[in-house]
């Protein structure tokens, strides 16, 4: 008995010392650690903003900025990471918020959990089957599942967009509004792409020169609407991309309402000609916004190989360049120059992004004709002045895409040429 109250008093001292460790050790790093969670979540005195239009109300930032609450998410936003994101499937809108590791999911509660433990052997991986060498690539495209729950107002608003801007009665900004916001769902984007005169009217809309203003109240204006809605219907959707191709011959041999073929307007210049006396600052910011939407809707549509190659040879990239070479170089168009930069490197040039590699740049030493040899490689070096002139001015930025898109570029030209010299 004795020994074991000795013991026991020889143990105190070192229970002591354990709890005093622990106080001053171990409780300061907690404290810190969830000052620095506060902090880090605690939105930036100096936010940059994304504007479409010249009002500032309708800015956001171009970063999320996460609260406890689900926030809805826009499609230029660049959302940081361990945030909770999920995508709301009644609005069809991406969402996001603070993760919460203990929240509890309301519709998981009351559900018995299994907490026990089975082991399982390892199955021997299956062989992977042997497609032949030169065998065309096969993408399969699943049936687009109906929501349980359809919408309504959708077809109604259809049918405004359909009829387009024909009476004031026609609520189509509405309409636009409406689609944009629920185009991002892969049904409804399908169904938008269904009848040639809705994605026509959307054409025409998103290529109208003379687009009006936005409502008195504020607003995106018609055409940035329409590109916003095609763009989302289109992007990670083959089986709404596959309807777009199947009717493309028809929609660019069309006309607009304002008699104009698609097809022209399509390929006409969506950046104003430079020293325009009626590019005021707001027509500017209009315009570089109206490009940034139209090179999106562009991005997803070249994805099809038909639409693609439709796309180089009217000179489709020739558009793409007037938008890199804007002057006097202007920082309102720069988001629009990075999604063009993007659409280069994704559809032309990254191979880990998609890209079909071999289809641009042009210049190709295997071309018999050498005048043609000699334009495609002029053609390329414009987009290699172009992009080289905004690195430079971005140089201190070493993940900027341009740099990316240089190197490529560069690359491109110097395995040409040698093996042009090897052919010689």
């Amino acid at each position: 008995m004795a020994s074991r109250s000795a013991h026991s008093a020889s143990f105190l001292p070192f229970a002591i010392f354990t709890v005093l460790f622990g106080i001053f050790f171990i409780a300061p790093p907690i404290a810190a650690s969830s000052h620095a969670s506060v902090v880090a979540t605690s939105p930036s005195a100096e936010v940059e903003l994304i504007c479409h239009t010249d009002n500032s109300a309708e800015c956001y930032p171009k970063i999320f900025q996460p609260t406890k609450e689900f926030q809805i998410v826009r499609d230029d936003q660049q959302i940081p990471q361990g945030l909770h994101v999920r995508l709301n499937i009644n609005t069809g809108l991406k969402e996001a918020k603070i993760n919460d590791p203990s929240e509890q999911i309301p519709g998981l509660e009351g559900l018995p959990v299994d907490h026990s433990m089975v082991v399982v052997d390892p199955e021997d991986a299956p062989e992977e089957p042997q497609i032949p060498k030169g065998a065309p690539k096969f993408e399969a495209v699943g049936a687009v599942k109906q929501p349980q729950q359809a919408s309504g107002p959708f077809y109604t608003n259809l049918d405004y967009i359909k009829k387009g801007a024909g009476g004031a009665d026609l609520p189509l900004d509405e309409a636009l509004e409406f689609m944009e916001d629920i185009s991002h769902d892969m049904f409804y984007g399908l169904k938008i792409t269904e009848t040639l005169d809705t994605v026509k009217a959307l054409f025409c809309l998103m290529t109208d020169p003379a687009t009006p203003p936005p409502p008195s109240g504020g607003g995106v204006p018609r055409d940035q609407q329409a590109a916003s809605i095609l763009s989302s219907a289109l992007q990670n959707n083959l089986a709404a991309l596959e309807e777009v191709t199947k009717m493309w011959p028809g929609l660019v041999a069309a006309s607009c309402p304002n008699g104009i073929p698609l097809r022209d307007s399509f390929y006409a210049p969506f950046v104003p000609a430079a020293g325009n006396a009626s590019n005021g600052d707001a027509a500017v910011l209009r315009a570089a916004n109206k490009a940034k939407m139209q090179v999106a809707a562009i991005r997803g549509l070249i994805k099809s190989p038909s639409i693609r190659d439709d796309f180089l040879a009217n000179k489709g990239m020739d558009r793409l360049l007037e938008v890199l070479t804007v002057e006097p170089a202007d920082t309102r168009w720069d988001a629009a120059q990075r999604k063009t930069g993007q659409l280069v490197l994704d559809t032309f040039l990254d191979e880990t992004m998609g890209a079909d590699v071999g289809v641009w740049p042009l210049f190709r030493a295997s071309e018999a004709d050498a005048s043609k040899r000699l334009a495609d490689r002029v053609s390329d070096g414009n987009w290699r002045d172009a992009v080289k002139a905004i690195s430079e001015r971005n140089k201190a930025d070493k993940e900027h895409w341009s740099g990316d898109l240089l190197r490529r570029l560069e690359a491109h030209e110097k395995a040409q040429l040698t093996k042009l010299r090897k052919d010689l």
